[in-house]
């Protein structure tokens, strides 16, 4: 069994106010903070990963929050702990870590790349800065520019961008203009994710308040269209209902939750999804502690933060999660694959699902049963998702 890992650091130099993520304002990250959290980090490493007796570690993702503002003497210990504790092939094994544009992120590119990390997902957002002051992002265009150039310069060759829409008095006029501006960078990924209102953010408040002003449905779906139709025309290809990736440069390990594939979760606020075994036949997750003094107790107390006992699986729950995950990806779901888990093809269990959602042309149906989404069904994905559920 081959096996993710992903590491999540919740320090933030400001919290964005759409951001419903495991995070802590932390503006000056003090050492001894920084190495009592490390320490909690590899205690929790060495605790959960021969749990999951895995024979391979195919990839270590370290995101947040903000892992990038971690020493690269931090973050090396992180990933040698890991790959001690699991083989890898350097040819197949992935390290990505979270960058955000800034001068004392930027200073350190070249000492994370010698740390073993050779995939960075830089959170540019936008390259406009009314749209980043908006966002309340803390960084503006010419940053994330020097932020991409200086990747450049340490020798990241895989190299992901964020881009965030459908922002506070954003036009479709400005996403062209963004949409250009992150094409002629040329990075290999581009993460695109419309702004959601999350429940208990300074957005959701202000939007439930009438005091945020975003873009209405059919622009957003205007939007959507823009984006695919300019990111597929500069050579990048939708793998994903929001990621785009030059051929071979697709995110190893994002695919691995559409895939339901292992990946053990340490830090606040990280999720893990483990195997199935002989008590939970359809896998089982765990979520870890979201504040990190609890955390932190935890792990102390125990060796690992999990805020209770894992979610054991039904099958019911398994065959949603396993349909409208595959069908998040341009493969889509593959009947014969959900046949061999579940004992039967999707239409077995979906039958009037899937001929309304055909008749309404979001899903595409083959001869073998397999399921996709049509390129309107991208657009109205969360529809088709809920019928799975």
């Amino acid at each position: 069994m081959d096996l993710g890992v992903y590491v999540h650091v919740p320090f933030c130099e400001r919290i964005c106010p759409y951001c419903d993520f495991a995070v802590v304002r932390a503006p000056q990250l003090a050492r001894e903070r920084e190495d009592a959290f490390v320490a909690a980090l590899l205690s929790e490493c060495e605790r959960r990963l021969p749990l999951f007796g895995a024979t391979r570690l195919a990839s270590l993702y370290l995101g947040g929050g903000t892992p990038s503002r971690l020493r690269a003497d931090s973050v090396a210990r992180v990933i040698e702990r890991v790959r001690r504790a699991v083989p890898a092939s350097d040819a197949a094994l992935e390290v990505t870590l979270e960058v955000n544009p800034s001068t004392t992120e930027r200073a350190r590119l070249p000492a994370f790349r010698e740390a073993g990390v050779n995939r960075l997902s830089i959170g540019l957002q936008s390259l406009d800065d009314a749209t980043l002051k908006r966002l309340g992002r803390a960084h503006r265009a010419a940053e994330g520019r020097a932020t991409f150039a200086a990747a450049r310069s340490a020798g990241f060759d895989d190299v992901s961008v964020d881009l965030l829409f459908a922002a506070p008095g954003q036009s479709l006029a400005a996403l062209d203009a963004d949409l250009a501006a992150f094409a002629a960078l040329a990075p290999q990924h581009v993460s695109a994710y419309a702004l959601t209102l999350e429940a208990g953010t300074p957005f959701e408040r202000a939007a439930h308040s009438g005091r945020l002003a975003l873009p209405g449905d059919d622009e957003v779906a205007e939007m959507l269209e823009r984006v695919a139709l300019r990111l597929g025309a500069a050579g990048f290809a939708r793998y994903e209902v929001s990621s785009f990736a030059r051929p071979g440069f697709e995110s190893r390990h994002n695919r691995r939750y559409w895939e339901r594939r292992p990946v053990l979760g340490i830090g606040p606020g990280a999720w893990s999804s483990e195997p199935p075994r002989a008590d939970a036949p359809f896998g089982a997750r765990r979520a870890n502690e979201r504040d990190l003094d609890a955390w932190l107790a935890r792990v102390a107390a125990g060796g690992e933060g999990a805020s209770g006992p894992p979610e054991v699986l039904d099958e019911a729950t398994a065959r949603g999660e396993a349909s409208f995950l595959a069908l998040r990806t341009a493969a889509g779901l593959d009947a014969r694959r959900f046949a061999a888990e579940f004992g039967a093809p999707p239409r077995a269990f979906y039958a009037d699902a899937i001929d309304e959602l055909v008749a309404a042309g979001l899903l595409d149906e083959g001869c073998g049963g397999s399921l996709r989404l049509t390129p309107r069904g991208f657009l109205l994905s969360d529809t088709v998702f809920a019928r799975f559920v």
